[in-house]
């Protein structure tokens, strides 16, 4: 009896020192602060969220607990960083949500229709920011896996074998006890301690900050060195890339994945028999960027991707959007936070009917 209370009083320290340092760091989200906390005062409170650039944030998982907790909306965006910063007053309408997605693939496209399909809440539009590098399998990424659920569910539906009885798309994006006394968990965690970096978000009803803010309509607002940036520095930047040969997401990118464009092309059918006003958009790159693209012939397929999408749109009714070509919206180096970001002010300029729908 002694040795077992000698070892409690042993380990009990240690339990309490591993609890501790997960809770206090939480570096995913999933004891201290939840990613269902965070999505409930964006979506019922309609606060806006600092900190969560900091804190290494999932923008998949805030994504999904945001859209549990939200009615259906009118409108949905959807698509890339480069998307982020559609806002809701731009569409003049407060039933709207942003839900693009870093580094995001055909994937995350999938996943993000299966959640709003999986919980009855397809919007009456869906913009779809169409990126060249969308049907790029050089450079997919497996961010879309934490979504991996719903992106099963809207494949399986895509491909006719769609039974409600044994398909229930779920992920949690709650608290998780298990990752009190997690180990996995604690060193992780305490790797970050002498770094000083641990989950941590605030709520603020203002539109933009000094920092990185997540809007509650899913729409960003850059920070303020970003927003105030100087454009000798986005030229630079611009013009190192184009040194390098570099152009994102697009190197070694020698023909449009055919099945990649068919899981696209299948998903807009879909929406469109759902009812969905469908609307394709292409961002543009800045003039240095757009030009150098033309002029280069690792990149020309960016030009094929833009015939191709207008093909889709005049042959399926399809209202499109931009273009990669700067020109049409009087795009210059001035409108943007970075390489390939265009500024808020500037997105509507860029959002101009090409191909109307029929």
């Amino acid at each position: 009896m002694k040795k077992w209370c000698k070892a409690i009083l042993f380990l009990l320290p240690v339990i309490l020192f591993v609890g501790a340092v997960n809770w206090y760091v939480d570096s995913y989200a999933m004891l201290r602060v939840t990613y269902d906390q965070i999505g409930e005062q964006m979506a019922v409170y309609g606060r806006n969220v600092e900190g969560l650039e900091e804190s290494d944030f999932n923008d998949r998982s805030l994504l999904l607990a945001c859209m549990k907790q939200q009615e259906a909306r009118d409108v949905i965006v959807a698509g890339s960083s480069r998307v982020m910063n559609f806002e809701h007053s731009m569409f003049g309408t407060d039933s709207f949500y942003n839900a693009g997605l870093s580094e995001s693939t055909v994937y995350d496209l999938l996943a993000v229709t299966g959640i709003l399909a999986a919980q009855d809440k397809l919007p009456k539009t869906m913009i779809i920011g169409v990126d060249a590098f969308l049907f790029n399998t050089s450079h997919d990424n497996e961010r879309w896996q934490d979504l991996s659920a719903y992106e099963n569910y809207m494949s399986v539906i895509l491909h006719g074998k769609f039974d409600e009885g044994n398909l229930h798309p779920q992920k949690e994006t709650g608290m998780d006890m298990s990752k009190w006394l997690s180990l996995d968990y604690f060193r992780y965690n305490i790797t970050l301690l002498p770094q000083k970096k641990r989950f941590l978000v605030s709520y603020t009803d203002d539109w933009e900050t000094e920092r990185y803010l997540k809007h509650y309509d899913g729409s960003i607002a850059y920070q303020r060195q970003l927003r105030e940036g100087d454009v000798s520095a986005v030229e630079e930047l611009t013009r190192q890339s184009m040194e390098q040969h570099v152009v994102y997401r697009l190197t070694d990118y020698h023909e449009i994945d055919q099945e990649h464009w068919e899981r696209f092309a299948g998903l807009t059918a879909w929406l469109q028999g759902q009812g969905v006003e469908v609307i394709l958009y292409l961002p543009p790159y800045s003039p240095l960027m757009y030009n150098y693209i033309e002029s280069e012939e690792a990149f020309q397929i960016t030009l094929e991707v833009e015939e191709k999408v207008k093909e889709l749109a005049k042959e399926r009714g399809i209202a499109l959007y931009g273009s990669y070509n700067p020109a049409g919206c009087g795009l210059e180096m001035t409108d943007l936070y970075d390489v390939y970001h265009v500024k808020t002010e500037k997105m509507m300029d860029t959002f101009y009917p090409v191909i109307p729908a029929r």
